[in-house]
């Protein structure tokens, strides 16, 4: 099957390209983004680089996405292209062009050529504040109350996947990922601090925050969502049209910690300040279930131990230094 990865140089695109290049039964994979992948992302793709292509191109432009989709013959495509809080409320017209509008081009140009399967990222968003469901875990089936401009866009597109699915007979899965981190991970401020606190002590400096890392968050690798991903879209169709994906409540500190285990001298220093997320742009949920992901695909995400050391060996691998070993 050929790919289509839209919005493939971000940090879970540039992931879910490398994962899917290592699977033999995938034949090519296309990223499409404004940006090209990283160089140290690239010297990754090139064990399988006859099987990839990087296309630049804009998701708000559907003639874009429709000329990549012809050029290449594409089977199946992932739209992991948005722009993130922070950003949307610095430029809300570029967000609705992209996260909005992108995400029906994706669809619509998906349509046209004849594409039946489309996986796609929403959001963890869209549940709204913990504290709405108390100390439990937020389910799939729980009633959706995005408060955010980002959240919103994230439910508009599943309600308009479910309309293409009815209408057209397409085949649809959303992820509801939570605070992705990675190395390269930018914004929010949240997600930089979650990639950050591996990435700089991995290359041997020191890692200085003005929050006091104490917060509670679910996190997911980039890694553990792009191999999610992979599952996803070499199926037809999924039991179900959207799943969590997650780990356990999770602090800064507790990375740190991680961080330390692997490389004991480093330097990592917490402020004062709190960070509450369920009072930043109308909060997100910290406990999230994965039952139905587990029960659907045996599938779990990384132990914290693991994201981490591969995390610091793509910050190490850019830098130019070698590996650690677990």
């Amino acid at each position: 099957m050929n790919i289509l990865v839209i919005g493939g140089s971000g940090l879970f695109g540039g992931k879910t390209v490398l994962h899917l290049l290592q699977d033999q039964e995938i034949f090519h994979v296309v990223s499409m983004d404004v940006v090209p992948p990283k160089k140290w992302l690239v010297d990754l793709y090139n064990n399988n680089a006859d099987k990839f292509d990087f296309i630049y191109g804009d998701v708000s432009q559907i003639e874009d996405i429709l000329n990549t989709m012809r050029s290449f013959s594409i089977d199946r495509v992932i739209n992991l292209a948005f722009i993130l809080p922070g950003d949307v409320e610095a430029n809300p017209r570029l967000s609705v062009k992209v996260n909005q509008l992108g995400m029906s081009n994706v669809f619509e140009a998906a349509r046209l050529m004849d594409i039946s399967r489309v996986v796609y990222a929403s959001s963890e968003g869209v549940y709204g504040p913990q504290y709405e469901y108390g100390e439990r875990e937020v389910t799939e089936d729980d009633v959706l109350h995005p408060q955010s401009a980002y959240a919103i866009a994230k439910q508009l597109s599943e309600i308009l996947a479910a309309q293409y699915a009815e209408k057209y007979k397409m085949n649809f899965t959303a992820l509801r990922p939570p605070i992705g981190y990675g190395h390269g991970g930018q914004k929010p401020n949240v997600i930089k601090w979650f990639s950050d606190i591996v990435s700089i002590p991995a290359i041997g400096k020191p890692y200085v925050i003005e929050v006091d890392g104490k917060s509670l968050h679910s996190l997911a690798s980039a890694d553990d969502v792009a191999a999610l991903i992979k599952i996803l879209i070499k199926i037809p169709s999924s039991p179900h049209t959207v799943y969590n994906i997650g780990g356990p409540p999770t602090t800064l500190r507790d990375v740190a910690e991680v961080v330390r285990h692997y490389i004991p001298n480093a330097v990592i220093e917490f402020g004062s300040q709190s960070l509450s997320l369920d009072s930043a742009r109308g909060g997100i949920p910290y406990m999230l279930s994965t039952d139905r992901v587990k029960n659907d695909f045996n599938f779990s995400c990384m132990t914290l131990q693991a994201a981490v050391l591969i995390h610091i060996n793509d910050a190490r691998r850019e830098a130019g230094l070698k590996p650690l070993q677990d």
